[in-house]
């Protein structure tokens, strides 16, 4: 009896092994791929936020903010409008939900005397000095 049950063991614990092997071989593989799949979205530069650099009428850098940032738009008379921004090139952000060319953005604010600034302290100063961070 006693050898039925040690062939019995030896079976098991050899099935019970190719099985652990079976899985460590299966979890390696899928490790291989997702280390992959992360060096393909870096290389895209998926999940890195873009950076929106927003001028003046005259073409000038004011200030830059990371995509998805809000700036804050301030009227003559005074009263404030805060609004989410999206990148969509280097020329062309989506402000408050509408696709803008920044330079034809700064003309249209210039025209009605609205001034617009970033709203949180991570903007980036793009002339010389410090940047806000």
């Amino acid at each position: 009896m006693f050898i039925i049950w040690l062939i019995v063991g030896i079976l098991f614990g050899g099935m019970a092994g190719i099985l652990a092997m079976c899985l460590v071989v299966a979890g390696a593989k899928c490790d291989r791929a997702m280390a992959r799949a992360r060096r393909e979205m870096e290389r895209n530069g998926y999940g890195k936020r873009k950076v929106i650099r927003f001028v003046d009428h005259f073409n000038n850098s004011l200030f830059c903010i990371q995509d998805g940032d809000p700036i804050q738009m301030i009227n003559q008379k005074g009263e404030r409008q805060f609004c989410i921004c999206h990148y969509l090139d280097d020329t062309h952000a989506k402000i408050d939900g509408k696709a803008w060319q920044l330079q034809e953005f700064a003309k249209e604010m210039a025209r009605n005397d609205v001034i617009y600034m970033p709203l949180t302290m991570r903007a980036l100063e793009v002339k010389g000095g410090p940047a806000l961070l």
